[in-house]
């Protein structure tokens, strides 16, 4: 190591076109990223695209839906060219419907650990270490019990950094105050919090970006406008770009040499 360099925290590319370079190189590797976005703000293909990419790379990946069908998933892929049934087939991807029968959460029947053992089967026969898990949200509402609820995320995100996953969660944006208080719970436990936003301006919807949190990181912290098409999400980090283009016609001196 050089003199007086500090060290950085390994990081994962997502290869998401402009992510990469806000986020400084990645997701943290073997630790725990959160998404928060209204519906609509691309949260789903965020996961998606990490993992696609990923395995074109030849890196592994599970990506876990607790809302949408599978597919569903895989035609709104193939929307944007990706071919998701080539990657299911070779191994590199597996695309996991977590379906769950509200009854058996609302009795204790279901719990956290079944469903970690399931998947700690399916990350060790394909050797993975990447996994998105899609709408969080939906089985902390039929949980309906604060206290419950964020002892299964506490053992969810312990669960996930014994063995060393880099791990991606998304959620929708909270609505009211009692929810909000609880995904402020998920704020702090995670390594990285990414928001996404959807909004009006001038009658056109613009789609936005923002990293609210990187422990161990430096990051771009303003918010970033992007946009969803073939072949994917492309992120545009404004304030890193520079003013490159040649002026036109030639350049007269004001007299001033600092201007």
């Amino acid at each position: 190591m050089v003199a007086n360099q500090l060290p950085s925290i390994r990081k994962s590319p997502t290869r998401i076109e402009g992510l990469d370079q806000i986020l400084q190189g990645g997701l943290p590797t073997g630790r725990t990223t959160l998404v928060i976005g209204g519906p609509g703000t691309g949260k789903s293909l965020f996961g998606l695209e990490f993992l696609y990419r990923s395995a074109l790379c030849g890196e592994p990946g599970i990506f876990i839906s607790f809302e949408e069908r599978a597919v569903a998933l895989r035609e709104n892929a193939g929307t944007l060219g990706w071919q998701l049934a080539p990657l299911e087939e070779s191994g590199l991807f597996f695309l996991f419907e977590a379906r769950i029968d509200p009854k058996a959460v609302i009795t204790g029947e279901f719990g956290i650990q079944s469903f970690l053992a399931i998947l700690d089967h399916k990350l060790k026969a394909m050797g993975a270490s990447l996994v998105v898990i899609d709408a969080l949200d939906v089985l902390m509402r039929l949980i309906n019990d604060e206290q419950r609820e964020q002892n299964e995320l506490l053992a969810l995100h312990r669960w996930l950094e014994e063995r060393g996953v880099t791990a991606l969660l998304s959620v929708k944006t909270p609505r009211d105050s009692d929810h909000r208080r609880r995904y402020e719970f998920l704020d702090y436990l995670v390594d990285c919090v990414i928001h996404l936003d959807n909004r009006m301006l001038g009658q056109l919807s613009t789609r936005r970006l923002r990293v609210l949190k990187y422990r161990g990181s430096g990051f771009g912290s303003n918010e970033y406008p992007f946009v969803v098409y073939p072949p994917g999400i492309m992120v545009q980090p404004i304030s890193e770009v520079g003013l490159s283009h040649q002026a036109l016609g030639e350049r007269i001196s004001t007299g001033v040499p600092a201007l």
